[in-house]
């Protein structure tokens, strides 16, 4: 991120909505890309829609999220920041790192980076016990104007406060503070600001645990749209041991995971590059040793990986083959340096079209090249594949890359 490109409040930006056209309905797709809420089910969200423009919500009841202080939250998103970056270091900095409040901060970051960023993580308060994210008596003082405006605050002549509502008192005691409606007025403006940051093939991650993942999950369709949700990755951060097999002997199922929201700034722009891989353990399925000679012939010989094995470890047996190849590097560089050779059975689900001569050589049991498939025929008439472990080792995604067998990890993050 460059360091020499002041942040201020004179950076921020004005968007505008371009004459429409026969091909499409520009209004609408700015609706859709910069305010998602307004639109819900494929139908214009009126009450969402006069919020975003600053107008009082009709009596109407739609589905929606609502919550204590969510015109507040709202009003906080669209009130420009006063603040200013200063430089501690300007000579020798390389990046940014900003001390202070996010809101201000991601406002100034908006300024110089509206729609540029790639990537965003968020791991934000859990709304637990021990997390503070309150609306002091510096907030009040700070945002007066705005809290007069909607009505939430009122002054004497003298600029004393006279009294504030019910709302206000709310959301700036300890008991609003840990409520759902305190945490979710916080989160709101500032996952806003996140979604403007984004570019259009951008992505967000946000950390979350079991206290507001609920509440999380709906105020970001909201924001972001349901269309753009990724996925809710379930990250383990323990197994059950140590005190929590106490806790689950006595009937309560332990927490052991933590989770990841993920949205797309626009999920018809986005996609992942590749699937992520987690290590994964000997697979016993792995049991079949084809010779290359064989295969190069054109007719595969089929034996098994333990007789094979048995050339250079005479005292091998199906159960080691796991053991060696989690504790012995040399096995397991012998496994793999022979991979394209071992194989296991699998299903074959494609339409087969065999020849005579084909038919008749699976029945006489042989191994036979269809397409890009080498399948063979069990003994009650099912045709399988054999798969190599070749297309099942590589490099790892995990905090300490391995190379070795792997899984694509799904939404479930070991």
């Amino acid at each position: 991120m460059p360091t020499k490109q002041r942040l201020t409040k004179q950076h921020i930006k004005r968007a505008h909505i371009i004459d429409s056209t026969k091909e499409h309905n520009p209004l609408l797709d700015y609706l859709t890309k910069h305010h998602p809420q307004t639109i819900s089910e494929e139908r214009l969200n009126l009450d969402a829609l006069s919020q975003a423009l600053g107008f009082s919500p009709s009596s109407m009841q739609g589905y929606g999220l609502s919550f204590i202080g969510k015109p507040l939250a709202n009003a906080l998103y669209s009130t420009p920041t006063t603040k200013e970056l200063k430089e501690l270091d300007p000579k020798h900095s390389q990046n940014i790192i900003i001390k202070g409040d996010n809101l201000h901060a991601l406002k100034l970051l908006k300024s110089a980076y509206d729609g540029k960023i790639k990537m965003i993580y968020i791991d934000p308060p859990y709304n637990t016990k021990n997390e503070k994210f309150i609306y002091d008596d510096n907030f009040v003082k700070e945002y007066q104007k705005l809290l007069i405006e909607l009505d939430l605050l009122k002054l004497d002549s003298n600029g004393k406060v006279l009294e504030k509502s019910e709302v206000l008192h709310f959301l700036t005691n300890p008991s609003g503070d840990k409520a759902h409606s305190g945490w979710l007025s916080f989160m709101l403006p500032r996952l806003k600001l996140a979604r403007d940051l984004l570019k259009d093939d951008g992505v967000i991650f946000i950390s979350i645990d079991d206290n507001e993942q609920a509440n999380l999950k709906i105020l970001c369709d909201e924001i972001f749209g349901e269309e753009n949700f990724v996925a809710n990755l379930c990250v383990e951060l323990s197994t059950t041991q140590g005190m929590k097999v106490a806790s689950a002997q006595k009937g309560q199922i332990v927490k052991n995971a933590e989770y990841i929201l993920c949205y797309a700034k626009d999920n018809q722009n986005f996609k992942f590059q590749r699937p992520l891989y987690t290590a994964k353990e000997w697979d016993d399925h792995y049991s079949v040793y084809i010779d290359p000679e064989s295969i190069k012939n054109g007719k595969p010989k089929r034996d098994t990986l333990v007789n094979f094995l048995k050339n250079k470890y005479p005292n091998i047996t199906q159960k080691k083959i796991a053991e060696l190849y989690s504790s012995d590097m040399d096995f397991r560089k012998y496994i793999h340096d022979n991979a394209e050779n071992i194989f296991q059975d699998s299903n074959c689900f494609i339409n087969f079209d065999f020849t005579d001569e084909e038919k008749e050589r699976l029945s006489n049991k042989e191994i036979i090249f269809y397409k890009k498939y080498m399948i063979f025929q069990t003994s009650n008439g099912t045709i399988k594949q054999e798969v190599s472990l070749a297309k099942a080792i590589g490099e790892t995604d995990d905090f300490e890359a391995k190379f070795g067998l792997r899984k694509i990890r799904g939404d479930w993050w070991e």
